[in-house]
Parts: structure tokens; C-alpha cells; sequence
């Protein structure tokens, strides 16, 4: 056995998400999974590699009890990880410095690491502080062909942010962004709160009556029918405080859509990836920039020329190829 996969937490979540769309590809196909945090009691799995899938809280209930269990697969064999929404300067001096501790021990266990831009390889090397740094792979998010079906009139005049509803992501920032367009402009969030803030779905709505308007939340939605909302809105909006590598700008694009995104790092870098994929906006730009788009609804849509990459297919042979270096 070569490589087994450690994949822990709910199938909804973003990250077993992505990890387990990429393991159903025919180059990972043949992987072992392991829908948990260890490898098991003997006679369990020893494989060349462990694969870890990893964003901290998936790991456990504290950076230093997610570093512990990674630790423990390390002990048994080699391990190499997938990291997800590094530690930053936004999520304020205490909480980073409690993450950045975690993740640097996760580092120090794994013969390699695989991040999916190069801004959060620079967050990875800021964590790490000038510590030993093991080979570093970044593997874009997929990006899969677009629906690029005919546009159409939107079927409400929404403005819209897409994903799970937490603290940071934008939904009251566009809110705020909202506050001089007509009343009769909708706000729809499309997803559901992440656990533990549910309260985040009333001031949402609260924030909306306030201004004279109607917010939508649709809570959780099914693939398809998140496509079908992704399509019908008016404008799609990318606008999180913190700054990591969006699956939600991955899916307004896979329904054919160009989100207005508010500048930052990683949607540069992906504007830069595939010219044309969003529509860049700086933050104090976005009220007239939703006005611009609600005038314009074409430019929320992807023109056909735009190339879009890299798909599912083409990031998990990636990962093929990484793994089994790092498995020799």
C-alpha cells in the first residue's frame, strides 16, 4: 500500500468536500480513505504515507489537540498534509498565535505539504517563523468547465453571497454596501450558518429590514440546487474579511458566473490564473460597483473565451504525482 487518505469531519463540510471530489478521481480512485483521525488498531492500514486533509478545528477541539492527533498518525508512518484556512494577521494577535503554534507542529510531523495558492504558501511560511520548511506543492482549487449556457434575466434582483454563513465572510459587508440602492433590492445568502453561529442568520435579516429590505437565507442547499440560485440571482458577490482560497468563488464560476470579488491575495492571484473569471473590486469601491453590475447584469456573467482551470481531473494527477514522490 502507497498512500491512505485521512479524511475526518461531515461529508458537508468544504474541506472533506474538496478532498473527497479529488479521491474520486481515477488517478486517487484507488486510494484508501479513512473517514477519521487515525489509521486504527492493528491490523489497520500501514501504508508507505498518510495523507492528512487538514484544517485545524477537523482535528480537533484546539490547535494543540488538532497537532496531537496529527502527531499520533506521525508515529506510525510518514505523513504529508493538505492544509486549509492558515493561520492569519486578521483573525487578531491571540487566536493566530494559538493556530500558528498548531499548524508549526502539523509542519514539523510531514514530509510534505500541499496548499492550493501561493498566498497561502507565503501564510504557511510566515506561520512557520524561519523553522524548518519541508517541500511546499501549491495545487489550485479545481475549477471545472463553466455552465455557460445562455444568460438570462435574473429571476429575482437579488445580490447574493454564496457559502456558509460565519463571521468574516462578507454577508454583513455587502449589506452595508447595500445601503443606498433601492429597498426593493433583495439580499439572499445562499447556504448555511456554520455551526455555532446561527445568530449571524438574524442580523442578517435584522440588517436588511432595517434598511427597508428583504434578506434571504436559504440554508443548506443540495449541489444542483445551489446551482440553479447561483444562476437566477442578480449579483454575485465574493467579499470575505479573511483571505484564504475560496470554494465559493469556485462555484459561482462553475454556474457561469463573474462575482464581483473584493480585492485581495488569493482572488489576484486567481484573476491573474484566468483573466476574466471575476470581476476585481476594491472594498470602498463596492456599493457603486453593485450598482454598476444591477445596470449592467451581462458583466455578471463569464464570456465563453475565458479559460478556466485547473479542473478536478487535472488537480488530483497532481496530487498523484505529488504523493507518490513523497511515498518513495
Amino acid at each position: 500500500m502507497s498512500v491512505v487518505h485521512l479524511v475526518p469531519g461531515p461529508g458537508s463540510h468544504g474541506v472533506v468536500r474538496h478532498a473527497l471530489t479529488l479521491l474520486a478521481q481515477p488517478p486517487l480512485t484507488g486510494s484508501p480513505v479513512v473517514r477519521g483521525r487515525h489509521l486504527g488498531s492493528p491490523p489497520g492500514l500501514h501504508p508507505r504515507l498518510a495523507h492528512l486533509h487538514v484544517t485545524d478545528h477537523l482535528w480537533g477541539e484546539s490547535p494543540d489537540a488538532a497537532a496531537a492527533a496529527v502527531e499520533r498518525v506521525a508515529q506510525r508512518c510518514p505523513v504529508s498534509l493538505t492544509l486549509h484556512d492558515l493561520p492569519q494577521e486578521g483573525e487578531g494577535a491571540e487566536r493566530r498565535a494559538r493556530r500558528a503554534a498548531g499548524y508549526r507542529r502539523m509542519v514539523a510531523a510531514a514530509r510534505g505539504v500541499v496548499v492550493a495558492s501561493e498566498h497561502e504558501r507565503e501564510l504557511l511560511l510566515a506561520c512557520l517563523d524561519g523553522g524548518p520548511v519541508p517541500p511546499v506543492e501549491v495545487v489550485p482549487l479545481p475549477l471545472d468547465a463553466p455552465d455557460l449556457s445562455p444568460s438570462r434575466p435574473p429571476g429575482s434582483g437579488e445580490v447574493a453571497v454564496l457559502g456558509y454563513l460565519y463571521p468574516g465572510k462578507g454577508h454583513l459587508d455587502v449589506l452595508d454596501a447595500m445601503a443606498g440602492l433601492p429597498p426593493s433590492t433583495g439580499f439572499a445568502a445562499l447556504g448555511a450558518h456554520s455551526r455555532g453561529h446561527d445568530d449571524l442568520v438574524g442580523a442578517v435579516v435584522a440588517t436588511a429590514r432595517a434598511q427597508g429590505r428583504v434578506a434571504r437565507v436559504t440554508g443548506w442547499l443540495a449541489d444542483a440546487a445551489m446551482h440553479e440560485e447561483a444562476r437566477r440571482v442578480a449579483v454575485p458577490v465574493v467579499a470575505p474579511v479573511h483571505v484564504s482560497a475560496s470554494g465559493s468563488v469556485g462555484s459561482w464560476i462553475a454556474a457561469g458566473r463573474r462575482p464581483l470579488a473584493t480585492t485581495n491575495p488569493y482572488v489576484v492571484e486567481l484573476a491573474r490564473r484566468c483573466p476574466g473569471s471575476v470581476t476585481l473590486v476594491e472594498r470602498d469601491d463596492l456599493p457603486a460597483a453593485i450598482a454598476r453590475a444591477l445596470a449592467d447584469p451581462s458583466s455578471t456573467w463569464l464570456e465563453p473565451s475565458v479559460t478556466i482551470g485547473p479542473s478536478t481531473a487535472e488537480a488530483a494527477q497532481t496530487y498523484a504525482d505529488v504523493l507518490a514522490g513523497w511515498a518513495r
